[in-house]
């Protein structure tokens, strides 16, 4: 679960290399498909975003185990973020490392058709 100060890697081709999480978007914790506001803390030198700015993200990968309905349960090693703009377009044009299946459930298509592999 991702909440307020938590620190998220990017796995996107944006440019951005970590951020922090300072809201999740209606809800207190953030889960696979939450949205929440970021601020940038790292990031590569010549890139559209700088240190500090504020953008939206969609969260795509927990630590915290996703409980399936077939008994399974799927965690990862990191918590990771796909950045998008203000106009709910991904900002970058790749996205690294799988992707769960619930994202499909929370109609984010564009991100799976991006992603390397869908477990």
């Amino acid at each position: 679960m991702i909440s307020t100060l938590t620190k998220l890697k990017v796995c996107d081709n944006s440019g951005v290399k970590n951020v922090k999480c300072f809201k999740v978007y209606k809800t207190f914790f953030g889960t696979v498909g939450s949205l929440v506001y970021i601020s940038v803390k790292e990031s590569k030198n010549k890139n559209k975003y700088k240190k500090g700015d504020i953008i939206r993200g969609i969260i795509v990968r927990n630590k915290k185990a996703i409980n399936r309905h077939t008994g399974n349960f799927l965690s990862f090693d990191s918590n990771d973020i796909v950045l998008i703009d203000s106009k709910y377009d991904i900002v970058g044009t790749r996205i690294f490392g799988p992707l769960p299946f619930e994202l499909r459930k929370k109609r984010y298509v564009k991100l799976l058709s991006l992603a390397s592999s869908i477990i």
